[in-house]
């Protein structure tokens, strides 16, 4: 069963009571998972077998688990997935890269991975961005020097000296 560490808590219904297997079938986790819940502090019913789950005891359960992994980044932080905390940028590597009307998402490069780092904004708060983040600069994906084959109907090939040729 595929699993996952964020289980969509909507699917509980909070007057409803549910024994360990129908709760791993309806968040798809195994069985396995909801066992070590009941272990680490998941309340049950009572202490008889078949164990049964109250939906809203559950539902706070995942709740206070889910808040306790959050990890809130400060004014000029970032979060880094591989590091799995929020880090400072280097210094000048932070760019626009997608823009609305609403939001923003800024994009940069992790000061202790070297890695990609992003933070979702709004862009009425802009102008905190650039105090925190120095000048920002939109940039726009580009194709130009990519592998990716362009599907625009015509057929090119390049030949080994890179120069394109028309396909026949």
């Amino acid at each position: 069963m595929p699993g996952t560490k964020n289980p969509d808590r909507r699917r509980i219904r909070i007057r409803r009571t549910y024994s360990v297997p129908e709760v791993a079938a309806l968040l798809k986790v195994h069985v396995h998972t909801v066992r070590r819940w009941l272990k680490k502090g998941l309340g049950t019913i009572d202490g008889q077998s078949p164990t049964l789950i109250h939906g809203a005891e559950l539902r706070k359960y995942l709740d206070v688990r889910a808040k306790g992994r959050k990890q809130k980044c400060g004014p000029d932080e970032m979060y880094c997935l591989s590091c799995r905390a929020p880090r400072l940028p280097i210094l000048g590597s932070v760019y626009i890269a997608d823009l609305n009307e609403k939001t923003v998402r800024l994009v940069g490069v992790c000061c202790t991975c070297s890695r990609k780092i992003c933070r979702a904004g709004s862009t009425s708060r802009l102008p905190e961005y650039t105090a925190s983040f120095g000048p920002l600069q939109r940039r726009t994906p580009s194709l130009k020097g990519s592998n990716i084959p362009l599907l625009d109907g015509d057929s090119k090939e390049q030949d080994e000296n890179g120069q394109v040729q028309r396909g026949k």
